[in-house]
């Protein structure tokens, strides 16, 4: 090849990419996408197609978070039952909310006399030891009973066994014996050396003087004015103390010397209280326990009108005239009230499951024990479950 030739090809070579570049470079920007455009909209067969889906989705959504709310179940409570009730909720969220996640249980403790109107307001049940109100159903939750508590710091640890009567307790509780080595007790406890001191008796504010009449007295007052018969208290000594519900009360006792006064057995079993020994119809002396007070239920518990095909006329009750062989005298029931006007389904459905968890003995009955209160279903569950299930389908056919 000639040197000319050569020189041709060679300046061919060079020039050709620098072409291909220029000429890129130059058309680049027509070939390039366009990053502002949007996607292409649906048409209208589309859009309604999409439309429609997205409606379903939010309305299952909005089902599902509906039937999954999580559900409060608002109580208010007798305080003295608060030491099982207490327990009655943590155990129900744990046993059967828990793995859910579907709500909880809260309580609010009133005095009986606010009871009613906080029921019928708010909460879903009440708990009560009163059960005297027209428009709701009662069913049977518990025994309730009241110890007669007291502080002799001389005497030995729980219980002591002072032995009381009826006679002797009203004296006592109405300040006309006014000290522990009184004659009349020295009488009924002869092997104990009894102090010579005053007797400071601690009584729950809401049992105030001269109420009893109105209906404005606690459970626990109702439960220890029906032992001591036609006698009931109408005033406290001058230097007794008012305590403000049945906590203050066992407490007051626990740290005044010399002082007595009444609360719910399980307030004794949970503060290790000294209790007094109550004699009974036939004679007896008998301490508060598991045993004497399911006694006291088993041979007492009456039923009124109770059949299978009728809705019973009135909630079973503890019948005191029968409080006998080795049953704890001062010996009552609490209740669930049931309101049956209705309501929302979720909120009686609520309700009902847990009135039903704790009537059963792997449930609330079995927590009764905790506070040394025995069940009362196990023994008694033909009839207290027909009329308990008589109520619960009283109350969800009346919706």
């Amino acid at each position: 090849m000639s040197k000319k030739k050569k020189a041709v090809l060679i300046s061919l070579l060079i020039i050709a990419p620098i072409a291909v570049v220029i000429i890129s470079a130059a058309f680049t920007p027509y070939f390039q996408p366009r990053t502002d455009q949007q996607p292409p909209m649906p048409d209208v067969a589309e859009r309604t197609l999409l439309t429609a889906n997205d409606s379903t989705s939010e309305q299952t959504e909005s089902s599902s978070s509906s039937s999954n709310m999580p559900r409060t179940i608002t109580i208010v409570s007798t305080p003295s039952a608060f030491p099982f009730v207490q327990r009655w909720a943590a155990e129900y969220e744990n046993q059967q909310l828990a793995s859910s996640s579907s709500g909880n249980v809260d309580v609010e403790y009133l005095a009986d006399k606010e009871i009613n109107a906080a029921k019928a307001n708010d909460s879903d049940l009440a708990i009560v030891g009163i059960a005297n109100e027209v428009d709701a159903e009662y069913i049977p939750l518990s025994p309730q009973a009241v110890a007669i508590v007291y502080n002799i710091p001389s005497f030995p640890d729980i219980p002591s066994g002072l032995r009381l009567n009826s006679t002797t307790l009203f004296h006592i509780l109405n300040g006309s014996i006014t000290q522990w080595n009184d004659a009349v007790i020295k009488d009924l406890n002869p092997g104990l050396n009894l102090p010579n001191e005053k007797i400071i008796v601690v009584y729950n504010s809401d049992d105030n003087d001269n109420n009893y009449s109105n209906g404005n007295d606690s459970s626990s007052m109702l439960l220890l004015n029906r032992y001591l018969g036609p006698q009931n208290i109408t005033t406290w000594p001058s230097n007794s103390i008012s305590a403000s519900g049945p906590a203050e009360l066992a407490e007051t006792v626990r740290k005044i010397p010399y002082s007595v006064g009444y609360v719910d057995f399980s307030y004794a079993v949970q503060t290790r209280m000294t209790y007094a020994a109550i004699e009974d119809a036939d004679g007896n002396y008998i301490l508060p326990s598991t045993d004497s007070i399911g006694q006291a239920v088993n041979v007492a518990l009456q039923f009124h009108n109770s059949s299978r095909d009728e809705p019973p006329s009135q909630q079973p009750s503890i019948n005191a005239t029968r409080l006998v062989n080795g049953s704890y005298p001062l010996v009552g029931l609490y209740y669930a009230s049931l309101l049956t006007n209705g309501g929302e389904e979720g909120r009686n459905a609520s309700m009902m499951d847990f009135v039903e968890w704790i009537i059963s003995e792997g449930g609330g009955q079995k927590t009764l024990l905790e506070v040394q209160y025995p069940p009362i279903y196990p023994g008694n569950d033909k009839q207290l479950t027909r009329y308990a299930k008589i109520i619960m389908d009283t109350i969800t056919t009346s919706d």
